[in-house]
């Protein structure tokens, strides 16, 4: 049986956001790079890079898997990544009651 891990945070961790992930390997570690991709100008900035051991990547697989079937239970089938499938417009219409035109007009600055 696996000992409870206490976590210690005096802030809370960056929170960067991701669409876009490379993942490789060699003989000792996994390294995830991890990035934003802009379907305007169809690049990626890559911001972070992990790097664990083959044991620890393993067991971010299976919290990835357990975590994906709590959120279909309670959310739904997530959509697969066709080629069709724009991230950004997937991002949007996951954010309850985005208006797009709400982004559309000019930002006044602040005073």
């Amino acid at each position: 049986m696996a000992k409870e891990v206490g976590v210690r945070r005096g802030r809370a961790p960056q929170a960067q956001y991701t669409n876009y992930f490379q993942v490789g390997h060699n003989a000792l570690e996994f390294m995830v790079d991890l990035g934003q991709y802009d379907p305007d100008n169809a690049v990626c900035r890559l911001h972070t890079r992990v790097v664990t051991g083959p044991v620890y990547a393993k067991v971010l697989a299976d919290l990835l898997q357990d975590s994906i079937r709590s959120y279909e239970a309670e959310h739904g089938k997530i959509r697969g990544t066709e080629d069709d499938l724009d991230p950004l417009e997937v991002v949007k219409g996951s954010i309850a009651g985005f208006d797009p035109l709400d982004f559309a007009q000019p930002r006044r600055p602040r005073k």
